[in-house]
């Protein structure tokens, strides 16, 4: 049964559920994100008629609103509206959410140019299955190996190496040649290209040695000390769809991260 409550002198319709009314807004918005009624880089009805169409004050809703955007799930465009978020359209947001290296050079930005040296489908490790809560070890998995070159000494320096496990399920149509094709960020091509929306990840980093490999292809003697990052990626559903591995020669640059 559904319970009413009058605040700043507006009768509230409440959701039948004891959490916050905002809370239940916010979950609701979600929802239509996750099922693909509002897709990335959309824009959203006014305030106005959203307040209308959940039954809430206009309070309530820039309540939910507002947390929504702090949480990535929506943006703010000055004098255009609500948007759902597109890692596409709103780079910078999602570099600064998603990519924690940084040029020592103040001056300088860390982008790099990849090369990817494997692709193939594969079964899963029983590791691989572990980190990303697989229970059906015949499930395919997509891997790819890539190297990526920073330009902040030399071009031909390999800086960092790139190993990604991706759940083929979530990437269905994923090829060699598609893969190849993506530019720019990484996320965005997930979002574009799969409707797949990479919310927040989990983050293990150690410190580690190059192998051997590594080290000539880095033009670098052994031993030589690197960061390896540990990525587990989840998407807007909460599914884990990737697992990464990021090995990364820190001569001219660092992990940085602002909470």
């Amino acid at each position: 049964m559904f319970e009413n409550v009058v605040l700043g002198g507006e009768k509230e319709e409440f959701f039948p559920s004891r959490s916050p009314l905002f809370e239940q807004v916010k979950a609701s918005i979600i929802k239509k994100i996750q099922t693909g009624e509002w897709h990335h880089d959309d824009v959203l009805p006014n305030e106005i008629e959203l307040a209308k169409s959940f039954k809430v004050s206009q309070g309530t809703l820039r309540r939910a609103l507002k947390e929504l955007v702090q949480e990535g799930f929506l943006v703010r465009k000055q004098g255009k509206g609500t948007y759902v978020s597109s890692y596409e359209a709103e780079f910078d947001a999602f570099y600064s959410k998603f990519v924690p290296i940084r040029a020592d050079d103040p001056a300088r930005k860390w982008k790099t140019r990849v090369h990817m040296t494997d692709f193939e489908i594969i079964y899963p490790s029983a590791r691989v299955c572990h980190l990303m809560s697989i229970k059906d070890p015949s499930e395919q998995i997509i891997h790819i190996k890539r190297l990526h070159y920073s330009q902040l000494e030399s071009d031909d320096k390999v800086d960092t190496f790139d190993e990604l496990f991706l759940r083929k399920k979530y990437f269905p149509e994923l090829t060699r040649e598609r893969f190849l094709g993506q530019k720019n960020s990484l996320y965005a091509f997930y979002q574009r290209e799969f409707d797949v929306t990479i919310m927040h990840c989990r983050d293990i980093l150690k410190a580690t040695l190059l192998n051997a490999e590594q080290a000539q292809l880095a033009g670098l003697t052994l031993p030589y000390p690197a960061i390896i990052q540990q990525r587990q990626a989840f998407d807007i559903n909460n599914n884990l769809v990737e697992l990464r591995y990021l090995t990364t020669i820190t001569d001219y640059c660092h992990y940085e991260t602002i909470r």
